[in-house]
């Protein structure tokens, strides 16, 4: 009798091996093949939650962000570093030959970012105003660029002061992007010039007038250099379909 139950027990643990035999073990992390992706800061909040479905449903790829200004992004990329980047098109273009298969994801708008309840400033017009303490991006980089260029348009409605008054009164600037919004945040300014995806509890986004916007498309491309080119195509083309579409448009992308 006992003999017979072992060999019952047996028989079923062999079945049991048998069948997980045919059962495939989830990817292990040293299994998994990690893809770095170069992310412009203004796109944090939006990527913080395509990451996640992403690897939901490619549980063998794990997707590492890093976020800064573009100007930072295109040096890692010039050093050899990353597989995937995500910036605006004038640093794709920049960046040449050494990415490729980029395609468009998504474009936004310039802004007045002021914290609620704000009796400073109202609208662009009143950045020109004594005494107001503005933040903006860094000349060099792509979003101080794009606020340059509208303080600019505006100067030829505003007047031939209201440009050197706006910059005048610059107090601070930010590599990246995100860097505006937070200045404003803190308290430390009294107004900047940033994205329309910048929305936070406790900051008010004033649209700047269209015709002196600065419309900007952001892209995705591989680079070049990227030992995992199967992987970060896949991931770009991800960014272009419609779950993560819906999700940059939800974060005020258009």
């Amino acid at each position: 009798m006992k003999l017979s139950v072992y060999r019952c027990a047996t028989a079923a643990l062999a079945v049991l091996l048998s069948m997980s035999a045919l059962v495939p073990a989830p990817a292990r992390a040293a299994d998994k093949t990690a893809v770095v992706a170069l992310v412009a800061s203004a796109a944090s909040k939006a990527m913080a939650e395509i990451i996640p479905l992403y690897e939901k449903s490619h549980p063998d790829v794990t997707i590492q962000p890093q976020f800064a200004g573009a100007q930072v992004l295109r040096a890692q990329v010039d050093s050899g570093a990353g597989d995937v980047i995500v910036v605006g098109s004038s640093s794709i273009g920049i960046l040449g030959g050494k990415v490729e298969n980029a395609v468009s994801l998504f474009k936004y708008h310039e802004v007045v970012e002021v914290p609620k309840g704000s009796s400073k400033v109202h609208g662009l017009k009143d950045l020109a105003t004594k005494g107001v303490r503005i933040v903006l991006g860094t000349a060099d980089s792509p979003h101080g660029g794009y606020a340059r260029s509208v303080i600019e348009k505006a100067g030829k409605s505003y007047g031939a002061a209201f440009a050197p008054a706006v910059l005048a009164n610059v107090v601070t600037t930010k590599t990246a992007s995100q860097g505006v919004p937070q200045a404003v945040l803190a308290g430390s300014v009294d107004a900047g010039i940033g994205f329309s995806s910048d929305e936070y509890p406790g900051l008010t986004l004033i649209n700047v007038p269209a015709e002196f916007d600065v419309v900007t498309t952001t892209q995705g491309a591989v680079v070049k250099s990227s030992p995992h080119q199967s992987a970060a195509k896949d991931f770009v083309s991800f960014l272009s379909g419609s779950e993560a579409q819906a999700i940059f448009r939800k974060h005020h992308f258009d």
